[in-house]
């Protein structure tokens, strides 16, 4: 029985050897079609040595033949059977050679989509073990190309999704203008869900764009921002804080303003209480809501637990004098100043709080002011 087991292993190893000795036999010998067939049969260290012959044959030979679609076949076998664990296997050096082949291919086979898509499927499918650097830099020149929207919808399509991948800042600055432009309103969504991963990237040109203080660029920028799942919670905030800062838009400084308040982000306490102190003009001359207002105000707990106790006794006093003078103060906003100090607990806050106690505000205030004192630390 052992002999029997031991010859059939020994027919299997020999009928392999005779099949891998057939394709490259096949290969060297037969047409483009039967190279092909090879490529795609062949398995193990033929199918490496295949598709290592299968490159250099299209390179070498592709300006002779021109646009050929069985040419374009055998250039997309090659490519399709370099398999990760042959490229784990390789040098930094002979990973280099290959990446400057694929790069080649995607250059010389400028007119066939189906190899410049196979190129960028296979080098995403190596990205982790090639430094893909310099197909990036590929990418990008493709797409700043001026004949750039005369090539085939679905190459560019997967252009820019490969991008999304493998990308750079350069690429987020290359995208976001094509974004703004309508000629390529066709790739919107594309476009769009590259920017979102690139973002993390791209910090000091999202920065830039928010600088600028463009209102339309502002709204689009902050949009991608909210929908980017990789920033780490400093990427956001520091984002946010410029937002806060530097937009002309009041609905967009607040949902920044959330996001602060939400990761308790300290750091941003000079913003917050800037914005706190121009706040208060604002909502004076009718420019901020209500709620809008309040908001702020309670946001002053998180962010600012220790800066924030001066300006709020300053703006308590005002707000006492006013009770005092005219009665006319907004209860939800003395409220929110009121609860914040309480939270906070600063005992300098005892002589403002003190003082709302003995004015005519309605019991719902004075109630929260006594808690307020009462919750002071001593």
């Amino acid at each position: 029985m052992k002999k029997i087991i031991a010859l059939l292993f020994i027919t299997t190893v020999f009928s392999t050897l005779v099949f891998a000795q057939e394709y490259k036999k096949q290969f060297i010998k037969g047409n483009i079609t039967d190279k092909t067939n090879a490529v795609r049969q062949a398995a193990g260290d033929e199918s490496i040595w295949l598709s290592q012959k299968a490159i250099e044959f299209v390179l070498e030979n592709q300006e002779i033949t021109g646009t050929d679609r069985d040419m374009d076949g055998l250039a997309v076998a090659a490519v399709l059977s370099v398999s990760n664990d042959y490229v784990s296997s390789l040098s930094d050096d002979d990973k280099t050679e290959l990446l400057g082949k694929f790069i080649e291919l995607f250059n010389k086979f400028s007119k066939s989509n189906t190899v410049q898509i196979a190129v960028q499927s296979k080098v995403l499918s190596l990205k982790d073990l090639l430094n893909y650097t310099p197909f990036t830099d590929v990418l990008n020149n493709f797409m700043k190309s001026p004949t750039v929207l005369s090539s085939d919808s679905s190459l560019l399509k997967s252009v820019i999704n490969t991008l999304g991948s493998i990308g750079n800042n350069i690429t987020f600055s290359i995208l976001y203008n094509a974004y703004n432009d309508k000629r390529y309103s066709n790739y919107y969504t594309e476009i769009e869900q590259t920017l979102i991963k690139l973002i993390p990237l791209s910090i000091n040109e999202v920065l830039q764009v928010v600088q600028s203080r463009d209102y339309a660029n502002t709204q689009k920028i902050f949009n991608l921002v909210k929908q980017s799942k990789n920033l780490t919670i400093a990427e956001l905030c520091e984002i946010a804080e410029n937002f806060l800062n530097l937009s002309p838009l009041v609905n967009i400084q607040f949902e920044a303003l959330q996001i602060l308040n939400t990761n308790k982000w300290t750091r941003a306490s000079g913003s917050v209480l800037a914005f706190f102190a121009a706040s208060q003009g604002n909502f004076s001359n009718g420019q901020l809501s209500e709620d809008q207002f309040v908001t702020l105000i309670n946001s002053l707990v998180n962010i600012s637990p220790l800066d924030a106790v001066s300006p709020l006794i300053k703006y308590l006093g005002e707000l006492n004098q006013l009770q005092e003078s005219t009665h006319s103060v907004n209860q939800n906003v003395v409220l929110a100043v009121i609860n914040s100090l309480g939270a906070i607990g600063d005992k300098s806050a005892f002589d403002a709080l003190l003082s709302v106690t003995y004015l005519n505000y309605p019991e719902p205030v004075l109630s929260a002011a006594r808690q307020a004192l009462a919750g002071l630390r001593w």
